[in-house]
């Protein structure tokens, strides 16, 4: 007698929310189920993260499972419940049709008859009544946690670390102080965020932090796709200062499953207290948000600076700085007559007028590849000079200046119309806030409530931004509260120096002309630079 062929078997797990031991699970009684009864175990399929409501196109282990059983690679299916195949008859129907006979560890089901589709039917239908009721509770139950500033679990902010309910509950039977947070400091990163937001709003591009951020190994929290988690690129630190979750606010409302927040959309307002530890003011959050909003910041600064005066100085043009030549034009440019008459700023403005005709173009750095640190005009046809006397010049004269004048270099200039604006936003903050107070009246629905506040909110952000768009002392304000000024300086970044050269100076550089260019000194450099203070 020619043996009987063993029974050829696959089997299909899947699970919509991915847990290490779920699929693992799944296939183990698939396969005990599947060794009681001899069956050969040709293939097993998983679908991970997977919904049983949502079509399983290209690319999933269904439909590979569906190829595979129109080409006749196995007899029999197992899953560890129906419900395993989706929420719907229809995916039961598929595989009917293929003549695949489905067999479930909780019991065996036979689609080939009229009774095995009802019972299928039966059962698909309870569970997906099961899973609905399932998800009801949970948007319930998330919507009472939002009351009490509590988040959706889901992906942790850089810089926190989430508290699970079980711990949260421990810490509330100890009466520990807090024991309703939702998250705890990193101490690892927090202080990371902190020093975002202070650079930021010293006017560090975020291109030049993410740099300096990957230099030091930093990296984004782990996810599936990451387990080491990915590179610090600008886009990171953008999303970070446009969260309200480091200021320790909590949107009133979350975002939908599968999508993020509109972080443009969200206003204090908006927000209600977190349940966790803030990391930085409403106010630096406010000012940080804004800004990333105006149109004028400088959102593309061009490849990393290496040094201090490259794109920050301009060249005078050929020879060397003529004073008298300066001081007629800010004589013809303001309209008075004596030389005495003209401030710092008016001298500036003349002699930068004076360069841009000569030349104007931001000087570059060059020679870093063979080791030499120089500065030389764009056109390459002005000047080339040594980098380090130049940089060590300036600093000493911005530092010997910061010093004298301390605190006076942070006065505000306020805009004439700064009641108005401010009146104006306070009166579309409150038609945001009445507007909420109606929905949750019954007065108005939410998409009423959604049409009346997006504008306002539209501009109130255009508001902030004309309110901030004044002087910045952000770069000055840490330096110029330092009771050592020069040992301040050192410790500063080279984003940070440069930030507070472009707040505070004008630096206008000059040909040397002929003679030793190795060791001027400091008369010397003085009569081939130019540094106008703007305060």
């Amino acid at each position: 007698m020619t043996p009987t062929p063993p029974v050829r078997a696959a089997i299909y797990a899947r699970q919509s929310v991915s847990e290490p031991d779920g699929i693992q699970g799944q296939i183990k009684r698939c396969t005990h189920l599947a060794a009681a009864r001899d069956y050969e175990v040709v293939e097993v399929y998983e679908d991970d993260a997977t919904s049983g409501y949502r079509e399983r196109g290209a690319g999933t282990a269904f439909d590979r499972m569906l190829e595979d059983a129109r080409g006749g690679r196995f007899d029999v299916l197992v899953v560890r419940k129906v419900d395993r195949l989706g929420r719907s008859l229809a995916a039961l129907e598929r595989l009917t049709a293929l003549r695949v006979h489905i067999v479930t560890a909780d019991g065996e089901l036979d689609l080939s008859t009229t009774n095995g589709r009802l019972m299928a039917n039966l059962i698909t239908s309870v569970a997906r009544a099961e899973s609905e009721t399932k998800a009801e509770r949970r948007v319930n139950a998330n919507t009472n946690r939002r009351g009490d500033g509590i988040p959706t679990s889901g992906r942790v902010p850089y810089g926190y670390k989430w508290v699970t309910r079980a711990e949260r509950d421990k810490r509330a039977q100890r009466g520990a102080e807090n024991a309703h947070y939702a998250y705890d400091l990193d101490e690892s990163r927090a202080d990371d965020v902190q020093r975002l937001y202070a650079d930021f709003l010293a006017g560090v591009p975020l291109r030049s932090v993410a740099a300096e951020w990957n230099r030091e190994g930093k990296r984004t929290p782990p996810t599936k796709a990451q387990p080491d988690g990915g590179p610090i690129r600008p886009t990171t630190l953008r999303r970070m200062l446009m969260s309200p979750y480091y200021a320790g606010l909590l949107p009133l409302e979350a975002p939908k499953p599968g999508e993020r927040y509109d972080q443009a959309a969200i206003t204090r307002e908006a927000c209600r207290e977190g349940a966790w530890p803030a990391l930085v003011t409403v106010e630096q959050w406010e000012t940080a948000r804004a800004r990333l909003a105006h149109p004028e910041r400088k959102t593309s600064p061009g490849p990393e600076r290496k040094w201090l005066l490259s794109g920050i100085a301009v060249c005078g043009g050929h020879g060397k700085r003529d004073d008298s030549a300066i001081e007629a034009r800010a004589l013809a440019m303001t309209g008075k007559t004596e030389a005495a008459e003209l401030d710092p700023q008016e001298r500036a403005a003349a002699a930068l007028a004076l360069a841009e005709e000569r030349c104007g173009e931001p000087i570059r750095a060059g020679g870093g590849a063979r080791g030499i640190h120089s500065y030389r005009c764009r056109t390459m046809a002005h000047f080339m000079r040594q980098g380090e006397p130049l940089d060590r010049f300036v600093e000493a004269r911005v530092v010997q200046y910061i010093a004298a004048r301390g605190a006076d270099l942070l006065v505000e200039r306020e805009r004439p119309d700064v009641d108005k604006l401010r009146a104006e936003r306070e009166r579309l903050a409150a038609n945001v806030r009445q507007a909420g107070d109606d929905e949750q009246d019954g007065l108005i629905d939410r998409a009423e409530r959604v049409r009346l506040t997006k504008r306002a909110r539209a501009r109130i952000d255009e508001l902030d931004a004309k309110l901030r768009a004044g002087l910045d002392n952000g770069a000055l304000t840490e330096v110029v509260a330092a009771e050592d000024v020069a040992a301040t300086w050192r410790d500063l970044s080279l984003s940070r120096r440069r930030a507070v050269l472009e707040a505070l100076v004008d630096v206008v550089v000059h040909s040397v002309g002929q003679g030793n260019r190795r060791s001027m000194s400091d008369a010397a450099l003085d009569r081939t630079v130019s540094i106008h203070f703007r305060r």
